[in-house]
């Protein structure tokens, strides 16, 4: 089942209100205080509380359980050693109070926010009904997926004549019939011969076309078909021999075939699904409008109504968003865009009605009564609202003027030099004696280049002006090459069974960049910088305004005893 999926828009919206608005709150909230270590009743399941709202222990076990996913590691139920349990419920108290200050400068009544919110949940209903009416009511049996591994990995041994030719063909079944062996009439008759006589050797289905593959399956062993006809000419087949999978072959497979016959199923369900929707509702097209649209979607009016599902309406600007075209297309024949558009607007209105039809759908159901339905909404209200907070309030403050990117550059130009580049000649060794004694020739005076063509079994290395960056070399040869002048060898450098010795012919980079050329850089830098400080800042003012409570002692019991 297809899903609607609206796209999405970027947040990096700023506003002078929010800001406003957060300073007011601040001022409204002085005088709270803030208690760190709270005596909690013994039953109490709350790890925290701020501001009167708890902070549960299932809700840090998640918490902990996505810090594992994050790291690629196992779901854990507990708090393994290494979980920095106090850092967890600080950053969770953190977003709390983030998430409280968005509430109340009205940041979860911006038309932005109402807008994703109502796109999740019927994304979440859409979903939810998929799975309900879909997923929950189909399944794949053992006994079904043994049925259909017989009948799919089983081999047959076949014979056949070939002839491109429906008369040749007739005339080979007919000496057939008249008793002639069929691997005599292959060798005169068929223009295949295969191994001698007409023998294609065992296959499985789907080797060849389906209409051979229904002929054959279909014999007893021994029986010769009728004239079959494919893509390619005509045949005539023989099953000599019909050879089962092995149970290895069937354990192997079964998972495989479990989901192959779901898959199946699951279009099944969803397409009959879907088409009793589409019989009870009531859909009405403007079809003369629809095949209007220029393939270009040049339109006076994208809000006229194309469609009407049960009411509700698909307007032109839809369709043309469905199919994604642009005005910008280019220039095509008229005839060529007429020829496509009809076909392109048919296939988007459809997709749009059935996106429309399964909504609705969705909404009847009303999910959001369901308590767990409704919590994980509200989870993504929170979420959505933490990033809207950083994005309208935070992140507007860190964006840096060209003279703070000026200066900051001035003063961290070491963290922008260019990569340094080498140049040098390599001989490689096979023995550590071999190349002890290959550097003590040199420090006679030898000359590098004849030496190595003389003693080592590799290349002389690379030639002058190849300059590789020093970052693509190995941790080996940077350490024993660092200290190299121009000109200068290397000591045996050992690289795991290897060993080498290196001239180094020339050496570049190191200075720093032209700032125009990491501005972008510098850019990012410091916008992160600012954002983590005055992000800070304002968690720092958040605390001194809010009630804060930790409950120490199931800390501890965490700590000591995970689940």
């Amino acid at each position: 089942m297809s899903l609607y999926q609206i796209h999405k828009r970027e947040l990096f919206v700023t506003s002078d209100k929010y800001v406003a608005a957060a300073f007011l709150s601040f001022l409204a909230l002085m005088g709270a205080g803030c208690a760190l270590w709270s005596v909690f009743p013994k039953d109490s399941s709350a790890v925290a509380v701020v501001n009167d709202c708890e902070i549960s222990v299932d809700a840090f076990h998640e918490r902990t359980r996505n810090i594992h996913r994050a790291k690629s590691m196992a779901p854990s139920e507990g708090v393994p050693p290494e979980i920095d349990i106090e850092g967890i419920v600080r950053e969770m108290i953190n977003d709390r109070l983030i998430i409280q200050e968005a509430y109340r400068v009205s940041l979860d009544e911006d038309p932005l926010f109402a807008d994703r919110i109502n796109r999740h949940i019927t994304n979440s209903s859409v979903a939810r009904l998929r799975k309900e009416e879909v997923i929950d009511k189909i399944m794949a049996g053992d006994k079904e997926i043994r049925e259909y591994f017989d009948t799919h990995y089983e081999e047959i041994r076949v014979r056949q004549i070939f002839s491109k030719d429906r008369k040749k063909a007739e005339d080979a079944l007919m000496l057939l019939k008249d008793g002639e062996a069929f691997s005599e009439v292959a060798k005169s008759k068929s223009e295949w011969q295969g191994k001698g006589g007409g023998d294609l050797g065992f296959i499985k289905r789907g080797k060849m076309e389906d209409a051979f593959d229904e002929a054959a399956f279909a014999l007893k062993k021994g029986e010769t078909s009728d004239i079959v006809q494919t893509s390619t000419g005509f045949h005539i087949i023989k099953m000599e021999e019909r050879r089962a999978a092995s149970d290895e072959m069937f354990e192997a497979r079964k998972k495989k075939i479990r989901k192959k016959l779901l898959r199946e199923k699951e279009k099944k369900r969803s397409d009959d699904y879907v088409a009793d929707l589409k019989t009870r509702a009531d859909i009405r097209i403007d079809t003369e409008l629809l095949y209007s649209l220029d393939a270009a979607g040049e339109t006076d009016d994208t809000d006229a109504v194309v469609a009407r599902v049960n009411g509700a309406p698909i307007s032109v600007g839809e369709v043309i968003q469905e199919t994604g075209q642009k005005s910008s297309h280019g220039r095509r024949s008229q005839c060529k865009r007429q020829q496509e558009s009809k076909e392109v607007n048919q296939e988007a209105i459809d997709r749009l009605m059935l996106y429309l039809l399964v909504q609705q759908e969705a909404k009847k159901k009303n999910y959001m009564d369901d308590a767990l339905f409704a919590e994980a909404v509200r989870k993504y209200k929170d979420s959505l609202l933490l990033s809207f907070y950083k994005e309208k309030i935070v992140l507007p403050r860190a964006i840096p003027t060209e003279e703070e990117l000026s200066r900051y550059y001035e003063t961290h130009k070491d963290n922008f030099r260019k990569d340094h580049e080498v140049c040098f000649s390599k001989m490689l060794f096979s023995s550590l004696d071999t190349a002890e004694e290959a550097l003590r020739e040199l420090n006679k005076g030898a000359d590098f280049e004849f030496l190595a063509s003389e003693k080592a079994f590799g290349s002389p290395g690379r030639r002058a002006n190849v300059w590789v960056p020093l970052g693509r070399l190995s941790p080996e040869i940077r350490e024993g090459i660092k200290d190299l002048a121009v000109g200068g060898i290397s000591n045996v450098i050992c690289e795991e069974s290897k060993y080498s010795i290196i001239k180094l012919k020339g050496k570049r980079g190191g200075e720093p960049e032209e700032f125009a050329r990491v501005s972008d850089v510098v850019k990012q830098v410091v916008v992160k910088e600012n954002f983590d400080k005055w992000l800070q800042e304002y968690l720092n003012e958040l605390r001194k305004v809010s009630a804060i409570h930790i409950n120490k002692r199931l800390l501890n019991e965490l700590a000591a005893s995970p689940e």
